[in-house]
């Protein structure tokens, strides 16, 4: 009559199983999640919450073999509705592109290697895009200048200007967003372009993708290149018989970056080019030399879309010239390349210029005058002759071995400058005072800085271009990703505060 006691270790494990089933996961991601759940849009994440699983999205790093997996969010949503191109190229062709690149300009290096192999180590991934096709009319303000002897004269262009409609369809760059933070943006634009093709003709976004997919991507529409891309293993699979690499090497990176963040990058991009089609048309219509402060009134036509389209990619790792550590060690100098796996364009790290070929050009260079004044002047001549060109090789070796050095600094430092004197530019415009609506004071009759939206809206782009051009040689995923969140953050909180203002305004 004695009651069978329970099996204790097997109670305790449904007990763990029900508390892990009950329990939300956990994202793995520390503060920036919190961040992102704090700067998504209201539209977007209601978007999201349907179309984006809220469980982890657990895509294989190495998705042909390895058994490791990453468990941080995925946000690209049901992986069979993902497309994508194959791999056009084959490993052979990506270290052909590279040395054509080497070879395109004098001063680049002889050869590409990698430490003591003879060739840059190829790494083949399929990087993760959003891309969108959307069509926008514009209208654009700003100020031309003329210069007035020593000084430049500014004149205020206050009337909108007409600047057109435009589509900016799947085959445009600036709205093929590269969804993972690990990557620079520059060198991730290698794989852009208009090789993406058109998306293929689909319903609403979120409205039975699922049946959309196969009758699109199966459809016979004009320009269409992108192929269905449901099972990333069995595309990392498709990748290395055609010559990518070997089994187990093709990669599938994850979907890091929200749709609703890729699109407020690909607004600023649509936005960075309408302003420079914008300046060029004040210059030419004032006659101008000058424009600055130009602002754009942006209206977004209905019907955008919007994919998650995978592309292909060889990221080169080569070694070249030498960097010395904190701790004085010397060490080879590590540089990266993207070459686009479809049509063999190459970006790389920083442009590189080859001392060793540079002072190998300078004593060319002195050598050739030499040896003619030798054959002018004679035998009796020839040992002044070499001794001055053995002089002169010696000390222009040197000076160009420097130049050659800091040339590439002295490039990144001008671009800097001319950035961040934009970045002043329109700060100082957005942090301008004045009334808001009429009335007395400094700024009477002046619509204050901070409620003009379009003035606004040029300093968030500032911040995006910072985010994407700052100290990005020590390019770090987790801290780029953080920072794009915080910024993404307090841009929705001043838009907030601006709509409510306006509101209370109208009250």
């Amino acid at each position: 009559g004695a009651r069978r006691r329970p099996d204790r270790p097997h109670a305790m494990l449904r007990g763990a199983r029900e508390l892990a089933r009950r329990l939300p996961l956990a994202s793995g991601s520390g503060p920036s999640s919190r961040a992102w759940g704090v700067a998504a849009s209201s539209r977007d994440d209601a978007w999201e919450s349907t179309w984006t699983p809220r469980s982890i999205c657990r895509q294989r790093r190495n998705a042909a073999t390895s058994s490791r997996e990453d468990t941080r969010p995925c946000y690209g949503g049901d992986a069979r509705n993902h497309i994508g191109l194959e791999f056009k190229l084959t490993a052979d062709d990506a270290q052909r592109a590279l040395r054509k690149w080497a070879n395109a300009k004098p001063f680049r290096p002889w050869s590409l290697v990698d430490g003591d192999r003879r060739e840059p180590t190829l790494r083949p991934v399929f990087l993760p895009y959003w891309v969108f096709d959307v069509t926008v009319s514009v209208k654009y303000r700003g100020k031309v200048g003329f210069d007035a002897g020593e000084k430049k004269e500014w004149v205020e262009v206050d009337t909108w200007r007409d600047g057109g409609t435009t589509t900016y369809d799947s085959t445009r760059s600036e709205v093929q967003v590269c969804a993972s933070f690990a990557h620079r943006r520059d060198l991730a634009a290698a794989v852009t372009g208009a090789h993406v093709g058109r998306l293929p003709a689909t319903g609403a976004v979120g409205q039975n993708q699922n049946q959309n997919q196969n009758r699109a991507t199966t459809s016979s529409d004009a320009g269409v290149t992108l192929v269905p891309m449901p099972d990333p293993a069995d595309a990392a699979l498709r990748a290395a018989r055609s010559g990518a690499g070997p089994p187990g090497s093709v990669e599938v990176e994850r979907y890091g970056m929200k749709r609703s963040l890729a699109w407020e990058l690909a607004s600023r991009r649509i936005r960075e080019t309408e302003r420079a089609k914008a300046r060029r048309k004040l210059l030419e219509s004032h006659k101008a030399k000058y424009a600055k402060d130009v602002v754009l009134d942006v209206e977004l036509h209905p019907g955008r879309r919007v994919r998650a389209v995978r592309l292909p990619c060889y990221i080169a790792r080569f070694t070249h010239g030498e960097l010395q550590g904190v701790d004085n060690k010397i060490s080879d100098a590590v540089h990266h390349a993207f070459v686009c796996g479809y049509t063999g364009v190459v970006s790389v790290h920083d442009e590189i210029v080859c001392q060793t070929k540079v002072r190998a050009l300078t004593v060319l260079a002195c050598s050739v005058p030499g040896l003619a004044a030798a054959f002018a002047f004679g035998p009796e001549h020839y040992g002044t002759i070499a001794a001055q060109t053995v002089g002169a090789s010696a000390v222009l070796s040197t000076v160009s071995g420097i130049v050659a050095r800091h040339l590439p600094r002295v490039a990144r430092e001008r671009e800097e400058a001319e950035r961040v004197a934009d970045e002043e530019s329109a700060f100082a415009a957005a942090m301008r005072h004045g009334a808001a609506s009429g009335g007395s004071g400094d700024g009477g009759g002046v619509k204050a800085a901070w409620m003009d939206e379009t003035v606004q809206q040029r300093r968030d782009d500032v911040e995006w271009g910072r985010w994407k051009e700052t100290d990005k040689g020590n390019w770090d995923e987790h801290k780029r990703e953080e920072w794009a969140a915080s910024i993404w953050q307090w841009q929705k909180i001043r838009r907030r505060e601006r709509e409510e203002r306006r509101g209370a305004e109208e009250i």
